[in-house]
């Protein structure tokens, strides 16, 4: 009599309880390690606590140091911070460009 062994990876955030990503696979599991690299490649953070793309936007949106002195920059539709106009143009200033809230932010890079 043959064993078969299938084995379940599942990823939830710890901030807010959804599932970020899961996988079966025959034979063998997947170390913690992979799971934690699958996962930052989604956009989470993988340490003491696993938190999703959507938890980390909201997160760097509350401790955002320009929206407390300047006041609300107004958000999109999918929830990411639309980012504060430098003087010169309409675009978002270079400090809003690489926080991972805005929306220009470059997440492939």
């Amino acid at each position: 009599m043959a064993i078969e062994r299938t084995v379940e990876t599942d990823v939830y955030c710890d901030a807010c309880g959804e599932w970020i990503m899961g996988w079966k696979s025959n034979d063998t599991g997947v170390s913690r390690a992979w799971a934690a690299e699958y996962t930052r490649r989604r956009g989470g953070t993988v340490g003491k606590k696993i938190v999703c793309k959507k938890c980390r936007i909201k997160e760097r949106i509350r401790t955002c140091s320009l929206q407390r002195k300047i006041g609300n920059a107004g958000r999109d539709s999918d929830g990411t911070c639309m980012g504060f106009a430098s003087v010169v143009s309409d675009e978002p200033m270079e400090r809003c460009k690489r926080c991972i809230a805005c929306t220009s932010y470059q997440w492939e890079e």
